[in-house]
């Protein structure tokens, strides 16, 4: 048995907070119902300790607000309103209850604004930095449609489901990247400062040297020489791409090139297809008009190309036509995506299909990226051996070369 600390509504609403023994968090959750309570939020004592210890602790730094906040307070936000909790009260818990100053904060000055009259959608839009657009329109249909608590529900898996994957493909490139950022220093540190003081001894030597050792003394020659001037042609190449990067199009041509990339453009493509077909199915799904939905989806593609090739499918979609048919005139939709769009849309269940369909896509761009990086991983470490190899064998010449050069 452990000892916990929960926090919690009874029937009347109002806001409880104690400690109890139970197995686990589910036994606890039993008890506080068998109780007449509402649990909102459970934690170990040592947990409370912990968290305690670091509110009165100093800190050099503020803890910012951070996205993972935000699905924490949808979810509890959710639990009170289905347990009958007015939203004014539910916001007054939360912010009562939250450790972080700045997510504290916001949820204050969101509170301020309902009870001023605004809606909860415009409290929340003052706050872009957390709240995005695709939530602030999720929470509005919820509102004009009297299902706020099961929107808000529906908008904790989706975001959840999008910053899981994100997750999953940033751990994922972690490896990579490590072997790339050792073995380029490694090669950079031969080129640049052990192969020219190597260079000197054979200079001084005198005679020929085997033709690999050549090459790599002129590589490590011009870069020595020369580094200034490619520092600086790096250097301008970055600004000049960003400058390109500020122009739609730039940006177009750019993420059309990367579309093109071979196994690299295939997993973008069926990532912005899936961050549409969530956007747009969980938009649908909490009461907004499909035209409405449309024109906030297209905005989360992620790439500025395949933007402007769905944008003229709001058009069809105004004008009756459907959704499948403009997107299918887009070509940019993989063909499994729009037949499924078009049994949904037989069936009349076109906000399910999009969620079916993204879900789909998840999992297809998560095994691709793990093919890929299984791949990647082998190739990194070859081509780093090759490089390696072919500065030692050319040393390895050199020093054998000696014996025939004049003392």
């Amino acid at each position: 048995m452990a000892q916990f600390l929960y926090h919690a509504t009874d029937a009347a609403g109002k806001f409880v907070k104690g400690s109890l023994e139970a197995k686990d968090r589910d036994s606890l959750v039993d008890k506080l119902h068998e109780m007449g309570y509402f649990p909102i939020r459970i934690g170990s004592s040592a947990d409370e300790k912990n968290a305690a210890r670091k509110r009165g602790g100093f800190s050099l730094f503020k803890r910012k607000a951070s996205a993972h906040l935000v699905v924490g307070f949808t979810q509890e936000l959710s639990d009170m309103l289905e347990a009958g909790l007015a939203l004014d009260r539910s916001l007054s818990i939360l912010a009562e209850l939250e450790r972080n100053e700045a997510f504290k904060q916001i949820i204050i000055e969101v509170h301020k604004d309902i009870q001023a009259g605004e809606t909860f959608a415009d409290a929340l839009d003052k706050h872009p930095q957390l709240f995005s657009e695709i939530y602030i329109n999720t929470v509005r249909a919820g509102e004009a449609g009297g299902s706020l608590e099961i929107v808000l529900s529906r908008l904790k898996k989706f975001i959840e489901d999008a910053r899981k994957l994100k997750e999953d493909i940033k751990s994922a490139l972690i490896y990579p990247a490590l072997l790339v950022l050792v073995g380029g220093s490694a090669v950079a540190l031969m080129l640049l400062v052990f192969i020219p003081k190597f260079s000197v001894i054979l200079e001084d030597m005198g005679g020929a040297m085997p033709l690999p050792t050549q090459i790599l003394l002129n590589i490590s020659g011009t870069l020595t020489r020369f580094w200034p001037v490619i520092l600086i042609l790096i250097v301008a190449s970055v600004f000049a791409f960003k400058a390109t990067q500020k122009t739609e199009k730039g940006r177009v041509k750019f993420d059309r090139f990367k579309l093109r990339i071979p196994l690299f453009g295939p997993i973008l493509k069926k990532a912005a297809v899936s961050r549409f077909s969530r956007t747009l199915g969980a938009l649908m799904q909490g009461g907004l008009p499909i035209l409405e939905s449309l024109k906030i989806a297209v905005r989360t593609v992620g790439n500025n190309y395949m933007t402007r090739m769905i944008t003229p499918a709001i058009d069809g979609v105004r004008r009756g036509r459907g959704l499948t048919e403009p997107l299918k005139e887009t070509s940019v939709f993989p063909p499994l995506a729009i037949h499924m769009l078009a049994v949904g849309e037989e069936t009349g269940k076109l906000d399910e299909t999009l969620i079916r369909l993204s879900d789909k896509y998840d999992r297809d761009v998560g095994t691709a990226v793990k093919r890929l990086l299984s791949l990647l991983e082998p190739a990194i470490i070859l081509v780093m051996a090759v490089i390696v190899g072919f500065v030692v064998i050319s040393l390895m010449l050199a020093v054998f070369s000696l014996n025939d050069m004049p003392m």
